[in-house]
């Protein structure tokens, strides 16, 4: 009888117990089911443990702005890099910008505490570092990939989906990442078989012809694609001395960001540069200007493509609608046949150079 007893006592204490670990287990089901946090790696190889579904985020890497707005997130952005907004068509495409904070490259972590934000999109390991070590979530999101930029070109929009639980938002993403592995595809037939020399010009700084960027900048990866040698690879600095630049001896040019045409006439003017052949033959390209330099991973990224495609291997695609339909369907957006003009001759909506020459 007592030993009945006794089985039946630890029969009750297994079900109690077995009970509890259900109840436990079904508490974490449903913690992890729905998303409460989730662990986030960063470009840079920093995992950092997040809440989902952030409701207020700084955009301070230059490439996640873009993206954010153009994917139904706008609401969801506290303000960006100040100097994203030097650039005027980002008050015609997203209405919200005014009332947006302006920040800056290093802003202090006093500034984000302040304004109560979830999580900061940052340029560089080192501010995003900063910033964790200050108690707030910080992403490095960067302009650059270790050792190419290769494998980072949908790094952020999957990030984005990580980090949103929002259907219409996830389809927008992974229209966009259909698209932009189509572009890639179609221009990379069109390449030259005889590779030419390009050194590109990032202007979205008005430090002249000698500001270039290196190889693990997107741009290195583009032009690649498209049978192009990039300057950069080769050369490896992001300032290189005119002497360097006459020695690699390009082929063609190619000059984006708001201070294109201004470096464009000092490339042409310029006494040491006019003699290159590619100068002579008027071999310099300029790349289109959005709510973001096309040449950064933006919602623009498969009409970088094309593009570009058009003026270095002479194909022929529809770019101007291309253009037209992006912003009316991720914008929803309606810009006018004079202001895509604009837009694709680099200028601003008045058909003025962005930064005065």
């Amino acid at each position: 009888m007592v030993k009945r007893n006794s089985k039946k006592n630890l029969y009750i204490i297994a079900s109690l117990l077995l009970l509890c670990i259900v109840s436990i287990c079904g508490s974490c089901s449903e913690r992890i089911h729905n998303n409460e946090y989730i662990l986030v790696t960063d470009m840079v190889g920093d995992t950092v443990r997040i809440a989902k579904n952030p409701k207020k985020v700084a955009c301070v890497s230059r490439t996640t702005y873009d993206l954010l707005v153009a994917f139904g997130l706008q609401d969801k952005i506290d303000g960006a890099y100040k100097n994203i907004y030097d650039n005027p068509w980002v008050d015609v495409i997203n209405k919200n910008a005014k009332n947006e904070y302006r920040y800056e490259y290093e802003e202090s972590y006093e500034t984000f505490l302040s304004r109560n934000v979830d999580l900061v999109f940052a340029p560089e390991k080192y501010i995003a570092d900063n910033l964790r070590a200050k108690g707030i979530n910080a992403l490095c999101i960067s302009l650059y990939g270790n050792p190419t930029y290769d494998e980072y070109v949908y790094f952020f929009a999957d990030t984005i989906i990580k980090l949103w639980d929002d259907k219409e938002v996830h389809e927008k993403v992974i229209k966009w990442k259909s698209e932009v592995e189509n572009a890639i595809e179609e221009c990379s037939l069109h390449k030259s078989t005889k590779q030419k020399k390009l050194y590109y010009v990032r202007a979205d700084k008005d430090r002249g012809v000698e500001y270039t960027d290196t190889k693990g900048f997107f741009t290195e990866f583009a032009f690649r694609k498209l049978g192009y040698d990039f300057a950069g690879a080769t050369i490896n600095v992001t300032k290189p001395s005119k002497e360097e630049i006459c020695k690699y001896n390009p082929d063609v040019f190619v000059i984006g960001g708001i201070f294109q045409n201004k470096i464009r006439q000092q490339l042409k003017n310029d006494a040491v540069y006019k003699n290159l052949p590619a100068v002579k033959n008027d071999n310099i390209y300029t790349i289109p200007i959005g709510i973001t330099s096309f040449e950064q991973i933006s919602i623009t990224t498969p009409i970088f493509f094309y593009d570009m495609s058009n003026k270095l291997n002479k194909t022929n695609y529809d770019v101007y609608n291309m253009l037209k339909e992006t912003y009316k369907e991720y914008f929803n957006v309606k810009i006018s046949e004079e202001q895509i003009k604009y837009m694709l001759d680099g200028r601003d909506i008045n058909g003025n150079t962005v930064i005065n020459d």
